[in-house]
């Protein structure tokens, strides 16, 4: 098996171009499916970062972040920290767990962290809010009294046959957290405390293990033992949103690790299934979480327009914000589409109307950019930090993303 190389918004060298071309790949793709990490037919890379098959079991493709050193779990785990993004994270990342792992080297980003993280912090939403109960069947050898059902053929075995004629073998329902989903929920979480535990084994993981240790009080009551066969069958009420995300990350998580806590320790070798992350998509719902910490509800993301959505109106200013994951805005340069978009919707009716803009009034725009020289947040800063010459009431401002430590640490859930 051969792996190809090489990072976001790049191409390959020419004897692995020539390679590749002689696997006749099929470009061709529904709308909204992410092929061969968004590879394009000139067999140059998009905004995803991971691996994918080119040809199952023979070739392979990765591809890396564009920002040498840069930490993506530490930004997806800032994204974390917000409860109003909590639903468009299974957005930013993708598993195909159906396809056969592929080997890359152990020193490679490993996406397994970022969907036990996803997992805990949809849990750690759960326990704050208390687990769900449900009416379970219990059967109980019980001593002097009868609780639902007598099972006569049971309670003949255990107690009429033994003389033990003050007992009765019950067969009764209880009102009880100690259901099918919890148990399920539980038996991912002692896998991902197996596996995170190995992983963070450095001493600054404080707040990962108080996190494990918080969700596992909650579960004190609830059993681990649960049949895989049953796993599939269980079904949720879409009432409990959370629950039903907590469910679908447990049956990746127990996939993933086959079912088996001896999957949970780590090799020199690393057998990761097909994935991708979008970068754009991060670098977007990264900087959402860094706007409300500043401006908070000044913040609106995703606004609607009558054509397309702007990323972000600050509303007190009456500034349209886009997020562009681009390293060139880092000079004095810009790309004049990323301008016209901006420029469109700060002529767009329906977000006018949101700023309460007047009929003649021109609407400043701002473009927030990856910078490792700008500062890591927004505090005591003005968006319209610089100015694109260029274009009237046109800014720019950077931010620094997070770089991967020599120690492997982890922040708050």
């Amino acid at each position: 098996m051969e792996v190809f190389e090489t990072i976001e918004h790049r191409s390959f060298e020419p004897s692995i171009k020539e390679k590749i071309k002689e696997l006749n790949l099929d470009f061709s793709i529904v709308e909204g499916q992410v092929k061969f990490l968004c590879l394009d037919p000139c067999l140059c890379t998009s905004y995803f970062i991971g691996v994918d098959w080119l040809k199952e079991g023979d070739f392979a493709i990765k591809v890396d972040p564009k920002i040498k050193g840069l930490d993506v779990m530490s930004m997806f785990q800032e994204c974390l920290h917000s409860p109003a993004l909590h639903n468009i994270l299974s957005e930013i990342y993708h598993i195909d767990l159906d396809s056969t792992p592929i080997e890359i080297n152990n020193a490679a980003f490993d996406i397994t962290p970022m969907l036990l993280i996803h997992y805990l912090s949809v849990l750690k939403q759960i326990v704050s809010k208390g687990l769900k109960k449900d009416y379970i069947r219990e059967e109980e050898n019980l001593a002097s009294k009868i609780k639902g059902k007598i099972k006569f053929s049971r309670h003949f075995n255990h107690n009429i046959a033994k003389a033990r004629y003050h007992k009765n073998y019950c067969n009764y329902q209880e009102y009880s957290v100690n259901c099918l989903e919890n148990k399920l929920l539980k038996k991912t979480l002692l896998f991902v405390a197996s596996y995170l535990n190995r992983y963070y084994n450095g001493k600054n993981n404080k707040n990962i293990r108080s996190t494990i240790n918080f969700c596992l009080a909650a579960f004190e009551n609830v059993s681990s033992e649960v049949d895989a066969v049953l796993i599939k069958s269980v079904r949720i009420n879409p009432i409990y949103r959370e629950y039903a995300e907590a469910l679908k990350l447990a049956r990746m998580i127990l996939k993933r690790f086959a079912y088996t806590m001896s999957q949970t320790t780590t090799t020199n070798k690393l057998k990761t299934p097909p994935y991708w992350i979008d970068m754009s998509l991060l670098f977007e719902i990264y900087v959402y979480g860094k706007l409300r910490e500043e401006y908070d509800n000044n913040i609106q993301y995703q606004a609607k327009g009558k054509y397309g959505s702007a990323d972000f109106l600050k509303l007190d200013e009456k500034l349209v914000i886009d997020t562009k994951y681009k390293l060139l805005y880092n000079d004095q340069r810009y790309e004049i589409e990323n301008i016209r978009q901006i420029s469109g919707y700060a002529r767009d009716s329906k977000i006018r109307k949101k700023l309460n803009a007047s009929p003649n009034e021109l609407l400043p725009c701002c473009i927030i950019y990856p910078n490792l020289e700008a500062k890591p947040n927004f505090l005591n800063r003005s968006l319209k930090e610089e100015r694109i010459p260029q274009f009237e009431d046109f800014w720019k401002i950077g931010i620094q993303l997070p770089q991967i430590r020599s120690n492997k640490t982890i922040t708050q859930i």
